[in-house]
């Protein structure tokens, strides 16, 4: 089987970090994982440290929230190192040390938040978004954030990123634009319809992505390795409806070209790489293939990053 598969177990570096081979744990829902003030609770701490244990070489943690002001987060027992700074430490300190015992990288995930696509919890409180349009799952309006908002959450990446790297983690990744979150959100032209500098062009509908891999690297240097998680193509035919594999449709989301564009731009300001899927939450059998689907999928649509390539040189994707 190493044979046949030679190229997994190969080193592989993204940004300024080794990998030992290109098995990768992807970022999955760490709920049960924390504890009830930020921290990671002892199943969560042995949970990663098997996977390290099993060889892996780069794991990623789940999402972890890094502002609970903007958006009130209805996922309990949810890892933030910006709740309490001490405690986040101690706790993934402990699981970081350990799983570098094995070789193994982690990063930590953290997110900008949900936006339309979290479903409202507290009647009293408007869901947030890029601009005042409808929730993914109930007919409820969503108040666009304000700048002032923004600027406190791309201040609160920096200060999460600098207590992750001081836990030892090795890197980032930044939970994304991809699947119609709240960065998403901000640059898909669908949802965002906003007049100021975040909203009509690309690169300005890119600009709250830009701004957090930015004060990133001014925090923690600029060696230090941010990941984004990504979705070059979004396959909504409409407002809570997705367009099935080889369906003939408008696309009304992100496009491939843009995509491309997009990547390239992201590649720019600072990203070290980009972990690619596609779909959202208005089509969400692309992010999450049922068993009926075929293997790869999405291969085509995340092309590899070999010589000549239009996609940009750091790039991650599912398969291949």
């Amino acid at each position: 089987m190493q044979n046949k598969y030679q190229k997994l177990f190969e080193p592989v570096k993204i940004g300024n970090v080794t990998l030992k081979n290109r098995f990768v744990m992807a970022p999955m829902g760490p709920q049960g994982l924390g504890d009830s003030v930020g921290g990671f609770n002892q199943r969560g701490i042995d949970y990663y440290v098997e996977r390290a244990k099993g060889g892996t070489g780069l794991i990623i943690t789940g999402v972890c929230f890094v502002d609970n002001e903007a958006e009130h987060h209805s996922m309990p027992s949810t890892p933030c190192p910006t709740i309490n700074p001490v405690h986040f430490t101690r706790t993934a300190r402990e699981m970081t040390e350990r799983i570098h015992a094995y070789d193994s990288k982690i990063f930590l995930q953290l997110s900008a938040g949900f936006g339309r696509v979290a479903p409202p919890v507290d009647p009293d409180l408007k869901p947030v978004s890029a601009s005042e349009i409808m929730n993914r799952w109930v007919d409820i309006p969503c108040r666009a954030l304000t700048k002032e908002e923004i600027h406190r959450i791309v201040k609160r990446f920096g200060e999460g990123a600098a207590i992750a790297k001081n836990a030892g983690f090795d890197g980032i990744q930044i939970h994304a634009v991809h699947e119609g979150y709240l960065l998403d959100q901000f640059a898909i032209s669908f949802f965002n319809n906003r007049t100021d500098e975040y909203g009509g062009s690309l690169e300005n509908r890119l600009r709250f992505a830009r701004e957090i891999v930015e004060e990133i690297k001014k925090t923690c240097g600029e060696d230090f390795t941010v990941t984004l998680r990504y979705s070059p193509k979004s396959f909504i035919k409409d407002w809570r409806v997705g367009a099935l594999p080889g369906e003939v449709f408008e696309e009304k989301g992100r496009d491939l070209p843009e995509g491309i564009e997009a990547a390239q731009l992201l590649e720019q300001y600072g990203y070290d790489s980009l972990d690619v899927d596609v779909g959202c939450y208005d089509a969400w059998f692309w992010n999450h293939p049922p068993n009926v689907s075929e293997e790869g999928t999405i291969h085509s649509l995340c092309k590899s990053n070999k010589r000549g390539s239009k996609w940009p040189r750091y790039l991650c994707w599912p398969y291949g």
